[in-house]
């Protein structure tokens, strides 16, 4: 229901926004702060969020400005709420939260210097009281949610940002929606080499400009509009279809950033004189190393590094520090500190060991018997640590472990959550309501603790797929059913998205040959008129309900959303502890959590009817919700040596239409199991996790890797488990029955 309440807020901003594309109102360059809307919103009492923006050479020499506009709930106290943005660690800005009736705004102009060439880090935290609610539950009425359109960084006097060099294309700012604007040129009639060349560079541009959320327009020209054109291909046939302007000079590979001669557009080129030469210059395209191994400044190599979820791909032990949180003093009820953590494609999810926290914390006395700390992961209650000493408490290193089964490929968001009422909160008066003691504090030395996991490929699992192109990046066919632009559009976007999450283009190729697509494993993308029902039937989809729901009105309209004075000097984590320690907030001062049987169970029993193979019901088809726009689902394919997956839509105007707003983060990262839906007001549902998987190698099968998967599969299938075992004990009897018959003392 938040989803949805904050999805229509989106919608107005999104009025505002169309209004404000390019430039903000001043006509000043305006570098925005994210792809992503709902990523811009602040909730609860404690929220922070950082993001990586570029400035060229140019930019980083010449004046800046940090701009921050926002609404807020009528809920929140100004008096006692505030907004500070920070920028590569210094803290530049804060001012109260009052924006409940008239837009608010930060602005502020930057010191000199502080800005670097290449990325920066931009932090906004944001602090909420309640006006008149101390209970636990009126903290989920608090939120502040910052203007997309008009807040992030500005140059005035600047005109769009001159791109001399490919990493400068990270500085071409997304559109007041969040949309990363691309224009690709592909020639009227071009064959799928073509095609797919031009579907290669995209992506490797995507990666170049960190485009988290790409919206592709198809072009038969490059005229003289202002934004961001692709070109790519064999130099001869590019230059006979009237492209030879934009061609660098010379023969064979050859990279090039033309069209600036008109005001804000950019062309990047990539040709050769062969299709060998052609895929080595988009090759070319993509950076030698990582930005985050390439950042020197602290902050922005962390900021970088958390863009799209810390990654973790083998045992790690990591400070929270590193992952994007802060050593905070919390005087509220509702502490929160939110992280993200990236699995590889083929991380196996299974009750074989757990991901643990290592929690540096303290809390005040006076608080009540039921403060508790609860670690929550992908939205679901994973561990727990009671906060039971009335006398308040200082502790180091306190495990809150997660089993790994909650997790899943791709994207976790990880949230650490300290209820921390008091017996004052009952009465609620002004004077509490004001009182900032110090009721809680998390040190950002904690620590993530993640164990060796195993690795392979279960499918089907559509988070594997998006958050990594698995199984897509080694070979396959992308099947399009025509060279319908609006088709090309919505397919690039999804490439671009899928090449910029795994951070390399995809190695399966485009093609239009349906035969051939549906020999091997294959990504389908198109109408779903363009599509036969049997293939749609092969994905355990119920094609004549899909098709009856799409034949009819629905009523969804387009969303384009998917959507002061300098702040106190901050104080070292180190400082902080020896406060604590020091009994400096320990001062004499209801939300109680509601325990179900069937949450206890999970938490410490856990085993359900699905954990047995030969009790798991048959995978029901999949119908899609009645007002979902975008079917996403997956299968085996014929060769058993990959998957199929498929992404259909009414028609190809829907599809290129909601495509850039499916590949949104707040969307994209919550697609999963073997069939998910995308609905423009309510976003993506997924409709079930696989009953029946299957197994594709991706890792070398070391002992300790086989070992681990072993464990996985029998956590997973305690038929097969129990079965094992007692072939085990009914082998050791007969062994040991044997061995004592044919050695041992008859006397």
């Amino acid at each position: 229901m938040r989803k949805a309440l904050a999805l229509a807020l989106m919608a107005a901003l999104a009025a505002g926004a169309a209004r404000a594309d390019g430039p903000d109102p001043g006509g000043e360059t305006l570098h925005r702060l994210g792809p992503d809307p709902l990523q811009l919103r602040f909730e609860g009492e404690t929220s922070a969020r950082t993001w990586p923006i570029y400035v060229t050479e140019a930019e980083a020499r010449t004046r800046a400005r940090v701009h921050i506009g926002f609404a807020n709930a009528i809920s929140v106290m100004p008096e006692a709420s505030s907004i500070a943005v920070s920028v590569n660690d210094v803290a530049v800005a804060q001012t109260p939260i009052a924006a409940a009736t008239d837009p608010g705004a930060l602005d502020v102009e930057l010191p000199r210097g502080l800005l670097i060439p290449g990325y920066n880090s931009v932090r906004i935290s944001v602090s909420q009281r309640h006006r008149v609610d101390c209970s636990m539950e009126a903290t989920y009425e608090l939120w502040t949610q910052v203007d997309p359109a008009t807040s992030g960084l500005s140059f005035p006097g600047v005109a769009d940002p001159q791109v001399e060099r490919l990493d400068d294309l990270a500085a071409l700012s997304p559109d007041a929606s969040g949309a990363f604007p691309i224009r690709v040129a592909i020639p009227e009639g071009a064959d799928a080499e073509a095609v797919d060349a031009a579907m290669r560079a995209v992506e490797a541009v995507a990666i170049r400009a960190g485009a988290q959320r790409p919206k592709i327009e198809i072009v038969g020209e490059i005229g003289e509009r202002a934004g961001l054109y692709v070109l790519a291909g064999q130099r001869d046939y590019l230059a006979g279809r009237g492209f030879a302007r934009f061609l660098p000079s010379g023969s064979g590979r050859a990279l090039a950033v033309e069209g600036q001669d008109a005001p804000g557009r950019v062309v990047v080129a990539a040709v050769g004189d062969s299709y060998a030469e052609t895929a080595e210059a988009i090759d070319g395209l993509l950076p030698m190393r990582r930005a985050e191994e390439r950042a020197e400044n602290p902050a922005v190599a962390r900021a970088l590094a958390n863009r799209f979820g810390y990654p973790v791909t083998g045992p790690l032990r990591a400070p929270l520090k590193e992952l994007g949180v802060r050593t905070e003093e919390f005087s509220g009820r509702l502490y929160r500190a939110a992280f993200d953590i990236t699995l590889p494609g083929d991380f196996y999810p299974a009750d074989y060991d757990k991901l643990t926290l290592s929690l540096t914390a303290g809390y005040a006395e006076g608080l009540l018997p039921t403060s508790q700390i609860l670690v929550r992961v992908n939205d679901r209650e994973a561990g727990s640590a009671p906060l039971k000493n009335p006398r308040g408490a200082l502790f180091r290193d306190r495990p809150v472990s997660v089993s790994l089964s909650a997790l899943r490929p791709g994207v976790n968001h990880v949230v650490v959550e300290a209820q921390t009422p008091d017996a004052a909160d009952g009465s609620c008066e002004v004077k509490h309501l004001m009182d900032a003691r110090k009721r809680f504090v998390l040190f950002d030395t904690s620590e993530l603790v993640m164990p060796a996991f195993a690795r392979i490929g279960r499918m089907p699992d559509l988070a594997a797929t998006l958050s990594s192109g698995f199984p897509y990046m080694d070979g396959g066919l992308i099947y399009a059913p025509n060279r319908d632009r609006r088709t090309l559009a919505a397919l690039a976007a999804y490439l671009a998205r899928s090449a910029v999450t795994a951070g390399r283009i995809l190695g399966a190729r485009v093609s239009f040959d349906a035969e051939a697509a549906q020999r091997g494993p294959a990504l389908f993308v198109g109408a779903l008129d363009e599509f036969p029902a049997r293939l749609i039937e092969k994905f355990g989809v119920d094609y004549q309900q899909l098709k009856a729901s799409w034949s009819g009105p629905n009523a969804d309209a387009l969303i384009v959303a998917p959507g002061g004075a300098p702040s106190a000097q901050l104080k070292g984590s180190a400082e902080v502890y020896d406060q604590w320690a020091e009994g400096g907030h320990v001062t004499p001062a209801d939300f109680s959590p509601r325990r179900s049987l069937r949450a206890l169970y999970d938490r410490y029993v856990n085993v359900h009817l699905d954990d047995f193979a030969l009790l798991r019901d048959a995978e029901r088809p999949i119908e899609a919700p009645q007002r979902a726009t975008i079917l996403l689902a997956q299968t085996r394919d014929p060769s058993g040596a990959g998957a199929w997956t498929l992404v259909v839509a009414p028609n190809a105007a829907t599809l290129a239409r909601d495509m850039p707003n499916l590949v949104a983060p707040s969307n994209w990262n919550e697609v999963e199991g073997r069939a998910s839906a995308f609905a423009p007001r309510s976003g993506v549902t997924s409709l079930g996790a696989a009953i029946h998987s299957y197994f594709l190698p991706t890792e070398t099968l070391t002992p300790g890797n086989l070992r681990l998967i072993a464990a996985g599969f029998m956590s997973a299938n305690l038929d097969d488990y129990l079965i094992a075992f007692l072939v085990a004990a009914a082998a050791l009897g007969v062994a040991t029955f044997a061995a004592v018959r044919a050695h041992g003392n008859r006397s």
